[in-house]
């Protein structure tokens, strides 16, 4: 799913009338070594970035 479609169909419809699958909630998590990781509602980590790097487009 591309991030366009649901930023587009999210700001102007509600987006399961288009199946478009709605956005999961998601707790970012600072980690110790100053990374960060991604979790769920049970507050697991599934996805971390020990080292994250800012970027332009």
């Amino acid at each position: 799913m591309r991030a366009r479609e649901w930023t587009i169909v999210g700001c102007y419809r509600d987006p399961e009338d288009y199946g478009v699958p709605t956005l999961p909630d998601l707790n970012v998590q600072r980690l110790d070594c100053g990374g960060i990781a991604f979790a769920d509602e049970g507050g697991e980590g599934f996805i971390a970035a020990e080292n994250p790097m800012k970027v332009r487009r």
